[in-house]
């Protein structure tokens, strides 16, 4: 695992995830994340995710998404990130 990556887990599993882009939002004072698994969906297409995030203990936390303008931003920003890929 590098500096620009961290691990979720799910049931229990261990997921590496690798950061493609962080994004910092002047009018919400919030912080965004890119990330991918680095799976395939069923079209061959690389999964990415977005999340809010924040430092803990130095390594990244992801926070929840439940506002609208959050899920906006995040779907906006891997589209901006699917343009340069």
């Amino acid at each position: 695992m590098n500096e620009l990556s961290f691990v979720i887990y799910d049931n229990g599993k261990e997921i590496i995830n690798d950061v493609i882009a962080t994004y910092h939002d002047d009018n919400t004072n919030k912080d965004y994340v890119i990330y991918t698994d680095k799976t395939l969906d069923e079209n061959r297409k690389l999964n990415v995710y977005y999340s809010l995030y924040c430092f803990e203990n130095d390594k990244i936390k992801l926070l929840e998404t439940n506002e609208f303008e959050d899920k906006k931003i995040g779907l906006e920003l891997i589209k901006e990130i699917g343009k340069m890929l």
